[in-house]
C-alpha cells in the first residue's frame, strides 16, 4: 500500500485533465488511479477533523499495473476551485506535485455549459446560464455549487494564489490546455520532467469528452465572457509570467 501519491492532477475541468490522465497511463513508471477524478479531497471532512482514513484512498492505487517504484497519481480536476479541497491535499502531502491546466476561460465556460447540456444536467440556454449563475448558484449557500458554476470556475487567479500560498514554486506546473493539445509530446515531456520520470513517446490520444463543433458561441455571449474574465485573465497571466496568445482575453 502506498505512503502517499507523488502527485495530482489538480485543476481545471473542462481543461484536457482527461486527455492528460489518458497519457499518463502509458507510461511504464507512472501509476494512476482506478478511475479518473476520485473525489477523496474535494468530498472528506473540513480539514479540523483531524483523522480522514487514509487507507480508503489508497485502495484506489492497489491494483496489477503498479510498478515497482511508480509514481503515483491522480486527476481531480475540480480540487483547485472547490473550497478546502488544496488545504487537505497540503495535509496530506505538503511535499506533492501538483498540475494544473489552464484554458482559455470564455472557451473552458462554453465547453462546460455543453458537457453540462449533453449529460442533461442544465435547462437553461447558455446566454441565461451565464447570466443568471450567480442568482441560481445561491441555492446551495453558503456552500459552493458545482453544478451552477459554468462561470465562476473560470476566474483563475484566486486558484493560482491558493496553489502558490501551499506549495514551493518547484511543486507546482501550471500548463496551458491549449498547448497540450497543439503539442502533446512537447507538454507531456516536461510532465515528465516535473514528475521526475524518464521523457516517453507517447501515442496519440483521441479527444476526450470533447463536444462536436456543430455549435458556436454567439457574438454577444463571447463578448459578455470577454469583459467577465478581462481583468481576471489579465492577473492569472501576471502570477505566471505568462503572455496572451492563444488566449482570447
Amino acid at each position: 500500500m502506498p505512503k502517499r501519491i507523488d502527485f495530482m492532477i489538480a485543476g481545471v475541468q473542462k481543461g484536457g485533465t482527461t486527455s492528460l490522465d489518458a497519457y499518463l497511463r502509458q507510461h511504464p513508471g507512472i501509476s494512476m488511479a482506478k478511475k479518473k477524478e476520485v473525489h477523496f479531497f474535494d468530498k472528506r471532512p473540513p480539514t479540523h477533523i483531524p483523522f480522514i482514513d487514509y487507507a480508503v484512498y489508497h485502495r484506489q492505487f492497489e491494483w496489477p499495473r503498479q510498478a515497482e517504484g511508480a509514481k503515483l497519481g491522480e486527476a481531480t480536476p475540480i480540487l483547485t476551485w472547490w473550497t478546502g479541497s488544496l488545504e487537505r491535499l497540503w495535509r496530506y502531502n505538503p511535499e506533492i506535485k501538483v498540475i494544473t491546466l489552464l484554458r482559455d476561460p470564455v472557451e473552458r465556460a462554453w465547453s462546460h455549459f455543453r458537457m453540462d447540456k449533453r449529460l442533461q444536467r442544465e435547462g437553461a440556454s447558455f446566454s441565461d446560464a451565464i447570466r443568471t449563475e450567480r442568482e441560481r448558484a445561491r441555492r446551495s449557500l453558503p456552500k459552493q455549487d458545482r453544478e451552477r458554476s459554468q462561470l465562476a470556475r473560470g476566474y483563475y487567479a484566486q486558484q493560482v494564489r491558493s496553489l502558490q500560498r501551499l506549495f514551493r514554486d518547484d511543486q507546482l506546473l501550471f500548463l496551458r490546455s491549449e498547448y497540450l493539445s497543439k503539442s502533446p509530446q512537447e507538454t507531456l515531456d516536461k510532465v515528465t520532467d516535473f514528475i521526475g520520470v524518464d521523457r516517453f513517446a507517447f501515442e496519440p490520444e483521441p479527444r476526450h469528452n470533447s463536444a462536436s463543433d456543430d455549435e458556436s458561441l454567439s457574438p454577444p455571449d463571447r463578448a459578455f465572457l470577454e469583459d467577465a474574465y478581462k481583468f481576471d485573465a489579465q492577473e492569472t497571466r501576471r502570477l505566471l509570467g505568462w503572455d496572451k496568445w492563444p488566449w482570447s482575453v
